[in-house]
C-alpha cells in the first residue's frame, strides 16, 4: 500500500506542477507550504471552518483543504473546486490534488470518520455533498451515499461522530429564506433533511462537533430571527436532536449592545460530552463615508462558552492594544474567524484572525485595506481565563486569515499545529473586485511548545521566577517559575528600556511549577537585552535574559 501510495504521489505531483502553481510563498519560521492555492478566489466563508485534520494512527500525518480556482480569468464559482492535501512527516512536505472536477464546488469544511479524512462541499448554489477517502493519504475521495432532496442546502458543515455517523447542517440558498437543516448518515443511507429553526444563514453560519458517549452539538445563529446564538443537542450519535436553547442573545458593555456575529465566526470542540463554544461579538456603529467596505465596530471581542462556565473574555482590547475598530476590508470583523481545540490533558487553544491598527496594505483602485494577522491563545482553567494572545505571523503589510487547529489533537503539543490563508492581497475580490486579484495561499505552522504555558507539576511550596535557559539564547527560551498559592498572576517581557514587548500570561494559576517556552521569532525582535517581570499576589521578581542573533 505504501508504495501504490507513492505512486500515486507521483501522478499527483505531475498533474499540480501542469497547472501552473504559482511561486511558492515566502515562509517564516516554522512554516510549511501545503501546495493549496488559489490565484483568483481568496474568500473562504464568512466565518469557521475546518481546514485541518490529523490521522488518528499517525501523529506527522495532516490532511488540509482549501476553496480554489487556478484560472485567474474564471467567473466568480466558474471551475471552482475544493482541494486538498497530505503530509506524512510533520507537516514538513505536503502533496495535493483535486477533490472533484465534474461540476464547481466550494464551502468546504472536514472531519475525520473512522480514521479516515471527509470533507463536504456543495455544488455551485444548490447540492450539498460529502467525500471521504479510501483510506488515510490514499488519493482516493469518492462520494458517500447521495444526500436526500426533499431540499438542497447549501454551505454545509460536518463532523463524524464515535459510532461512525456523520452529521451534516447547512442552510438552503434560496434568497431571503437561508434556513438551517440537518441529515445524518448512518453508514448506509441519509435521514431526510429536518429543519433547525433556531438556526439559519450562509457559509460560515455553523458549527458541528461530536462529543464522547454518542454526543453531538450543531450551533449556529438565529439569522432569520433576533440574531442569538443557539445550539442542538443529540445523545444518539446524530439520530435525533432536541428542541434546542440559546448560548448567547446579546450583552451590554457599558452602553454598548453586543451581538454575536456570523461573519465574526464561532466554532465549537468538546471536552468529553462538556461542549466550549469560541465565538465573535460586536456592533457597528456605522459605515464609514465614502467607503462602503469601511465600518466602525464597537467593542469587538471573541467569547468563549460552556455550561460549566458561562461566558468568558478570550480576546479584545483588554489583551490586544493595538486591535482595530474602524477597518476597510470585505466580511472580516476587527477580531474573528476563530478556531478552537482541546488537547489530551484539556488545554484548550484558540486561534484568530486579528486586524492591527497600522497594519495595512495599498490594493489595486488605491484603497487601504487592514490585513490579517493570526494570533493564538490558550486555557488552563476550561475557558475561565486565557493567556494572552500570542501573534504567530507577524507579517506587515500581508494578510492572513481563516486558521484552523486539529479539532482534537493525538498527543500534547499537538493543538499547536495550526493552518492559515496567506492572502498576498488584502480583503477578498470575490466581494470587492477592484481590490485586485492576488496569489492565495495555504500553510501550516508547527508551533511546539511556543504557545501558552505549561503546568509541570502542583508540587510548589514557594515563590520562585529561575534564570532563563538557554541564555544567551537564539530564538528560544525557556521560562520557569513556582506558584506557591493560587494566586492572579502576569508574566511580561521588557525591552532593555523598560518598554513592555508582550504579556505571556495574565491569569489566575493554581499552586505549582510552570514553564513559559518564549520565542522571539513571534515578536520580531533584535539582538539585545531584555528582561522578565514574574508577579504573583504580593511576589515580584525580575530577570534578564540575552537575545544573540
Amino acid at each position: 500500500m505504501k508504495n501504490l501510495t507513492l505512486i500515486v504521489m507521483f501522478f499527483m505531483m505531475y498533474s499540480i506542477a501542469s497547472a501552473q502553481e504559482p511561486p511558492p510563498p515566502v515562509l517564516g519560521p516554522g512554516e510549511h507550504y501545503t501546495h493549496l492555492w488559489s490565484v483568483s478566489y481568496d474568500y473562504q466563508t464568512n466565518g469557521s471552518v475546518r481546514y485541518l485534520t490529523q490521522d488518528p494512527a499517525n501523529r506527522g500525518g495532516y490532511c488540509s483543504i482549501l476553496m480554489a480556482q487556478h484560472d485567474s480569468n474564471g467567473a466568480v464559482g466558474v471551475q471552482r473546486y475544493v482541494y486538498y492535501s497530505y503530509s506524512d512527516d510533520n507537516g514538513a512536505t505536503w502533496t495535493s490534488d483535486v477533490l472533484e472536477t465534474s461540476a464547481s464546488w466550494g464551502f468546504p469544511d472536514m472531519s475525520v470518520r473512522n480514521g479516515i479524512p471527509i470533507i463536504s462541499a456543495h455544488r455551485f448554489g444548490t447540492l450539498t455533498s460529502v467525500f471521504q477517502d479510501a483510506l488515510w493519504g490514499a488519493f482516493s475521495f469518492s462520494q458517500l451515499p447521495a444526500t436526500p432532496t426533499n431540499i438542497t442546502p447549501s454551505w454545509s458543515h460536518l463532523s463524524a461522530t464515535s459510532n461512525g455517523n456523520v452529521v451534516v447542517a447547512a442552510s438552503t440558498n434560496d434568497g431571503a429564506a437561508l434556513g438551517g437543516f440537518y441529515s445524518t448518515f448512518n453508514g448506509s443511507a441519509w435521514s431526510p433533511w429536518s429543519s433547525l429553526p433556531l438556526l439559519g444563514g450562509p457559509s460560515g453560519n455553523y458549527s458541528v462537533e461530536a462529543g464522547a458517549n454518542g454526543v453531538v452539538g450543531i450551533f449556529g445563529t438565529s439569522y432569520l430571527g433576533d440574531g442569538s446564538l443557539n445550539w442542538y443537542k443529540s445523545t444518539d450519535n446524530g439520530v435525533t436532536f432536541n428542541s434546542g436553547a440559546q448560548i448567547f442573545n446579546y450583552v451590554i458593555d457599558g452602553g454598548d449592545t453586543l451581538f454575536p456575529s456570523i461573519t465574526g465566526g464561532f466554532q465549537a470542540v468538546f471536552k468529553g460530552e462538556e461542549p466550549h463554544l469560541v465565538f465573535t461579538v460586536y456592533n457597528i456603529s456605522s459605515a464609514v463615508f465614502p467607503n462602503v467596505n469601511t465600518a466602525a465596530y464597537v467593542k469587538p471581542k471573541i467569547l468563549h462558552w460552556s455550561p460549566s462556565t458561562g461566558v468568558t473574555e478570550v480576546a479584545g482590547h483588554f489583551n490586544i492594544p493595538r486591535l482595530a475598530d474602524t477597518i476597510t476590508t470585505a466580511l472580516i470583523a476587527p477580531v474573528g474567524q476563530p478556531s478552537v481545540s482541546v488537547g489530551p490533558d484539556g488545554k484548550l487553544t484558540c486561534s484568530f484572525t486579528v486586524l492591527l491598527n497600522g497594519n495595512t496594505q495599498v490594493v489595486d483602485d488605491g484603497e487601504i485595506l487592514n490585513a490579517g494577522e493570526i494570533f493564538v491563545t490558550t486555557s488552563l482553567n476550561n475557558g475561565v481565563t486565557w493567556t494572552s494572545p500570542v501573534n504567530i505571523t507577524n507579517t506587515p503589510g500581508i494578510e492572513e486569515k481563516h486558521s484552523s487547529l486539529i479539532n482534537k489533537p493525538a498527543a500534547e503539543g499537538d493543538s499547536a499545529k495550526i493552518y492559515y490563508v496567506r492572502d498576498l492581497k488584502a480583503g477578498g475580490w470575490v466581494n470587492v473586485p477592484a481590490f485586485g486579484k492576488a496569489p492565495v495561499y495555504g500553510i501550516f505552522k508547527s508551533l511546539p511548545g511556543q504557545v501558552g504555558i505549561k503546568q509541570i507539576n502542583s508540587q510548589a511550596v514557594s515563590y520562585d521566577l529561575l534564570q532563563n535557559y538557554p541564555n544567551p539564547f537564539n530564538p528560544s527560551t525557556d521560562i520557569k517559575f513556582s506558584i506557591a498559592k493560587p494566586n492572579f498572576t502576569s508574566l511580561i517581557i521588557y525591552d532593555e528600556v523598560g518598554r513592555e514587548i508582550t504579556l505571556l500570561v495574565n491569569e489566575k494559576l493554581n499552586a505549582g511549577n510552570y514553564e513559559y517556552s518564549f520565542s522571539s521569532e513571534n515578536y520580531g525582535l533584535s539582538s539585545g537585552l531584555y528582561f522578565y517581570t514574574l508577579t504573583s499576589g504580593d511576589f515580584k521578581d525580575t530577570k534578564r535574559m540575552l537575545l544573540i542573533k
